[in-house]
């Protein structure tokens, strides 16, 4: 039962060969057993999953399955509230507050029927790729448990790998989605700014809007993306989220209308950003892939993204542009030392003015053009007459890394500055025999060097490799179905 595809759960539940309240039940399990491994959940509220799950059971007797999520257990964030549970944020200084309301996101789950059931574990802040807060300890890859199980949405990742969960919802500013669910081998999406209701979601930096958290979910099945995508959108969550967009569930865009119906689609391959190179797994991933693609009859060209430099000092500066001051002021409620801000402590990000911030948004805005004018400019290489429907890249250029080592997320965080959607599959695993140490190269960055010279094939061995495809803003359907796409060119190429 655990075992099963979003899909092929939905099924036998609309169809009332399993009751909601016995596949809930089989999911709490499995999730204290997954907690038991990796250290993913921060709390349970598995008697109330249980009421509701028999209140959908006793409505199902009389009048058939509530809604397209009928009896789908789906975990949740520790940062998504639920009305009348603890909502700590991952700060010891926020023990004890009780969510007043439930998120927006929340309410539309519920109303299509979804049953919840877990908080899973997040960095302290909220700003890190590496899962681990003082509140809750780390949270440790499924695969190999001395390696990160990515972040900041790292407990879904790990919960819903060890099929503690069949869809989660996650948040992501930087990658927070597609990593995890890169390095645990799962399936996650990044939709556009506001497709998805982020009202009502605790967060960190509230009232941040340079660059903007998204909600997305992440799955053990590639037909989970559009599940949830669909439901959520289904219940036209703009008459709650004042900021959401009203923006029905598009199927033409789905069905790939304006990319020539799916057929002969034409995909860029960014195999080396220019700021670190990734490491020999994920180029063997592309190499599949870009196999698999060709054989189903799409074409595909390399393709990188200009001036990825420059988008990385952006994406920094907006991270910093308020120095550590939210974090002192979170960590002083109870002394907790801050983690990730620790080297801050002693040298504090200088904060921007506010005619500083103004002039940092003009920045991004002109190099988010820079990047459309060049994604444009691809249109006489493709050979469709369109230019290039969809990027293909890696999710990171590590498979995962050792606890506290040193982090890079521009591969990912191209989207979040441009709000491309984006979502990632799982590909292949690293195979030291295949995937050796390569000569060194020229570098372009420090941490270029540094990843180069920390790669080591067997540490990794077995760990997944997934990579992303993203399109333009907007195009959520469209990468929903891109990524559906590459998933079934990977299963046809075995």
């Amino acid at each position: 039962m655990t075992g099963s595809s979003v899909e092929g759960l939905l099924t036998r539940l609309r169809s009332g060969e399993w009751s909601a309240e016995e596949v809930t039940r089989a999911f709490c399990r499995r999730a204290v057993l997954a907690h038991k491994l990796t250290n993913c959940l921060t709390q349970v509220f598995f008697d109330r999953a249980i009421e509701r799950a028999k209140w959908l059971d006793a409505e199902f007797a009389t009048n058939g399955p509530t809604g397209p999520l009928h009896g789908l257990p789906i975990s949740l964030k520790n940062q998504i509230d639920v009305e009348g549970e603890q909502m700590d944020l991952c700060y010891v200084g926020w023990v004890g507050r009780v969510a007043k309301k439930n998120a927006v996101v929340v309410d539309c789950l519920l109303a299509q029927g979804a049953v919840l059931y877990c908080h899973t574990n997040m960095p302290q802040a909220l700003m890190s790729g590496e899962t681990v807060c003082n509140l809750h300890g780390r949270t440790l890859n499924p695969w190999n448990r001395a390696l990160s199980s990515g972040g900041s949405s790292g407990g879904e990742g790990a919960l819903i790998a060890l099929h503690g969960s069949p869809l989660g919802v996650g948040t992501d500013l930087g990658g927070s989605v597609r990593v995890p669910a890169s390095f645990c081998g799962i399936y996650g999406l990044r939709p556009s700014y506001n497709r998805i209701p982020f009202c009502g979601t605790s967060n960190a930096m509230q009232g941040f809007e340079g660059i903007q958290s998204v909600l997305g979910p992440l799955s053990v099945s590639v037909d989970g993306l559009k599940t949830f995508f669909k439901a959520v959108v289904d219940t036209e969550p703009w008459n709650l989220d004042p900021l959401a967009l009203r923006m029905p569930w598009n199927e033409s865009a789905y069905r790939l209308v304006e990319h020539n119906g799916g057929k002969s689609l034409c995909f860029g391959f960014n195999r080396n950003n220019g700021v670190v190179k990734p490491d020999p797994p994920y180029l063997r991933a592309m190499d599949m892939l870009e196999t698999a693609l060709v054989a189903q009859g799409h074409k595909v060209l390399d393709y990188s993204p200009p001036d990825a430099a420059t988008g990385e000092a952006i994406l920094n500066s907006f991270f910093s542009a308020a120095g550590d001051e939210e974090v002192k002021r979170e960590c002083a409620l109870s002394g907790e030392p801050p983690i990730f801000a620790a080297s801050l402590a002693s040298a504090p990000a200088p904060q921007l003015s506010t005619h500083d911030y103004w002039q940092l948004c003009l920045k991004r805005r002109h190099w988010v053009k820079e990047q459309l004018d060049d994604w444009e400019a691809t249109k006489p290489r493709t050979g469709t007459g369109r230019p290039i429907d969809a990027v293909i890249s890696p999710t990171a250029p590590y498979p995962s890394f050792r606890h506290d080592d040193a982090l890079e997320n521009l591969y990912t965080a191209v989207c979040n500055l441009c709000d491309f959607p984006s979502a990632s599959f799982p590909v292949t695993t690293v195979d030291p025999a295949l995937d050796v140490k390569a000569n060194a190269h020229a570098f372009a960055s420090p941490f270029d060097k540094l990843n180069y010279e920390r790669y080591d094939a067997e540490a990794y061995r077995d760990l997944p490799i997934g990579l992303q495809v993203y399109a333009r803003k907007g195009e959520d359907e469209a990468t929903i179905r891109f990524a559906e796409i590459c998933a079934a060119a990977l299963e046809a190429s075995k």
